[in-house]
């Protein structure tokens, strides 16, 4: 088995992720954000023996996977990030207390996730395919849903502050990593809130070390794509 294995803190829980998942990236937002200790799990998802090795413990395969020290296992970013949130005090609470803002928080992040992640991810596998092989309906469908999204969220980020209300929660931590990825793809330069967003948002300490981590492995993919 090769995964990839870097301690970190203490041995309370260990966290099974890649750097080219934004999923993955919106959990180490959420632990960094939180100060949370975990060991990390580095899978690669490009290797073929990597992901059977994975499989084998986890069937889904799929990234991220959080373990308890008790060995119960917790799959699913937003799933994660709940989890983490009720059970570490320190740090900012990522989904709020308060009813409504909590609802707004989920709904946020679901957003994010179906409408903006979904349709990035289409962009980016498709741009590595021959150009005459390229699906154009479903580029042309991609688009449009992140330009429906975007416009949704320039709205939302008019009166400043975070993308659920006035603290950084876990729907920030779903849009960031893939805002970083969409820049490249369906740029929003021309949204002046998400781009005030964008500008104040990624220079978090969270955010940076997320980057500076997932960069090399980023870079080194997409060169291989010929991005």
């Amino acid at each position: 088995m090769h995964l990839h294995h870097r301690p970190r803190g203490n041995r309370a829980m260990d966290l099974y992720f890649s750097y080219l998942s934004t999923y993955s990236q919106k959990v180490l937002l959420g632990l960094y954000e939180k100060n949370v200790p975990f060991t990390a799990h580095m899978v690669d998802l490009t290797d073929l023996e990597d992901r059977e090795a994975y499989r084998k413990l986890y069937p889904f395969g799929k990234v991220p996977l959080l373990v308890r020290d008790d060995g119960r296992m917790i799959p699913e970013s937003t799933i994660i990030l709940e989890y983490i949130d009720a059970t570490f005090e320190q740090g900012p609470v990522l989904i709020p207390r308060d009813a409504e803002l909590g609802r707004r928080t989920r709904f946020m992040d679901r957003m994010c996730d179906l409408y903006l992640n979904d349709p990035v991810v289409s962009l980016i596998f498709e741009s590595w395919k021959p150009e005459s092989e390229r699906d154009q309906t479903l580029i042309s469908n991609s688009s449009e849903r992140i330009g429906t999204m975007y416009r949704f969220m320039d709205d939302q980020l008019a009166k400043g502050g975070y993308l659920a209300g006035d603290t950084f929660t876990m729907a920030d931590c779903a849009v960031m990593p893939v805002l970083f990825y969409a820049n490249s793809f369906a740029p929003f330069g021309a949204f002046d809130n998400i781009y005030r967003y964008w500008e104040e948002v990624s220079q978090r300490p969270s955010f940076m070390r997320v980057k500076k981590e997932a960069e090399p492995y980023v870079n080194a993919v997409m060169g291989e794509r010929g991005q």
